[in-house]
């Protein structure tokens, strides 16, 4: 009876843990590549380079109609922030290469598009090989927005991927705890 209760937990409960486990955790040698691009301020930036803040939370997005789930993460990471930038949230719109009309004409409308309050300086829209940009960051699928932890190195040390839900944020929370101790 103990080896078939030791053979359930190996083939049923410990590949949902592993797979629970890995879930927010990173590979330690997944680093945001270089990119140079221009924020909506129309500034020009290179990330992670530029990052000023200890760690950056980068909300990657791939469709117009997922704007508002990016919208829901900024007041999350303000909360966590509190007085001081300890995380700065930056949205990067992903779209593939681009003539300079079209991306004149998308920069416009994000600039128009942006929520109150939402800086535009942190606002980075990227026209780049999408396969491998998203390849390198170990980003598997298109179909939700990703949240990436990184350090001022661009080392990920914390994904996730989709709206913000009471379980994602208190994901969020406990890792940045528990990594500041």
């Amino acid at each position: 009876m103990r080896l078939l209760r030791t053979l359930v937990f190996t083939f049923f409960a410990l590949p949902f843990a592993l797979v629970a486990q890995l879930k927010s955790q990173v590979s330690p040698s997944v680093v945001l590549p270089s990119v140079t691009a221009y924020a909506l301020d129309r500034v020009k930036v290179t990330l992670p380079g530029d990052f000023a803040a200890p760690l950056n939370l980068l909300i990657l997005s791939f469709q117009r109609d997922q704007q508002s789930a990016v919208d829901g993460w900024v007041p999350v990471v303000a909360r966590i922030n509190g007085a001081n930038v300890k995380v700065q949230p930056w949205s990067l719109p992903i779209s593939p290469r681009e003539n300079i009309l079209y991306r004149w004409w998308l920069n416009a409308s994000l600039r128009g598009s942006l929520a109150p309050g939402q800086p535009r300086h942190f606002t980075v829209p990227l026209y780049i090989d999408k396969a491998q940009f998203l390849r390198s960051l170990q980003v598997p699928s298109e179909q939700q927005i990703v949240l990436l932890l990184t350090d001022r190195a661009g080392h990920v040390l914390w994904r996730e991927a989709g709206p913000v839900t009471d379980d994602k944020k208190a994901a969020l929370t406990n890792f940045l705890s528990a990594s500041s101790h």
